[in-house]
């Protein structure tokens, strides 16, 4: 992806203000340029994502919603596979670049772009500002309640997280550091809070639910043991 077509992506992508100050508009752009870039070597990973999700599919009793979480970029998402198997398929994230909303589109009529914030608590932290103390930020995301539709709620047989629950607090925890420098230590407690709290989320959702992550957090003892992942 070239600067001129970033550019273009940026200009034309709709994101709210707060959302381009924090970086969500850059790193979405970005990741996709690294796609780009390294498509081959990323490959295996997005090729065990769509079959974990078909396989989660084939466990569905009925295939009336499916939801995918963090599905804006769509390279680890069987498309066409899950709208021919659901009533319904909606991408939700906290925004959609017009190049994967009309990609989706053009998949089948019954795939939705949902603009959705999967922690619930991003507005929230750019509103109270920098100000914010390490304690305060963290329960924030511990706390957050993503609001989805009561009809989306009511029918989504599959719950999908794609990759996400590592990054929640990526870039808040960035944010929040510019101009006010915060120790490692912050970063993870914040990103930490928000993936935990994503877990306790989805587990409260009806239907299925699938994890797919691109990466793992292990706590260990001074005896090398795991205390905790």
């Amino acid at each position: 992806m070239s600067l001129i077509t970033l550019w273009l992506e940026s200009l034309l992508t709709p994101c709210p203000r707060y959302l381009r100050r924090m970086g969500f508009l850059r790193e979405q752009l970005a990741i996709e340029a690294r796609y780009q870039r390294n498509r081959a070597s990323w490959e295996p990973h997005l090729t065990r994502s769509r079959v974990a999700i078909l396989a989660a599919a084939d466990t569905c009793t009925q295939h009336r919603t499916v939801l995918i979480l963090g599905g804006g970029l769509i390279n680890d998402v069987p498309l066409a596979e899950l709208a021919a198997r659901f009533q319904q398929v909606v991408l939700a994230d906290i925004l959609h670049l017009p190049k994967n909303r009309r990609k989706a589109k053009a998949v089948a009529p019954n795939i939705t772009c949902l603009n959705f914030d999967c922690t619930g608590a991003v507005e929230k932290l750019y509103q109270a500002g920098k100000v914010l103390d390490n304690e305060p930020a963290t329960t924030l995301f511990r706390h957050a309640s993503p609001r989805l539709p009561p009809v989306l709620t009511s029918s989504c047989d599959l719950t999908v997280s794609v990759n996400l629950a590592s990054q929640l607090g990526y870039l808040p925890a960035k944010w929040l550091a510019k101009g006010r420098p915060r120790g490692d230590e912050f970063s993870l407690h914040l990103r930490r809070a928000a993936a935990l709290r994503h877990l306790e989320w989805l587990q409260g959702l009806p239907g299925v639910h699938l994890l797919i992550g691109d990466r793992a957090l292990v706590v260990r003892g001074l005896d090398e043991s795991e205390v905790e992942r």
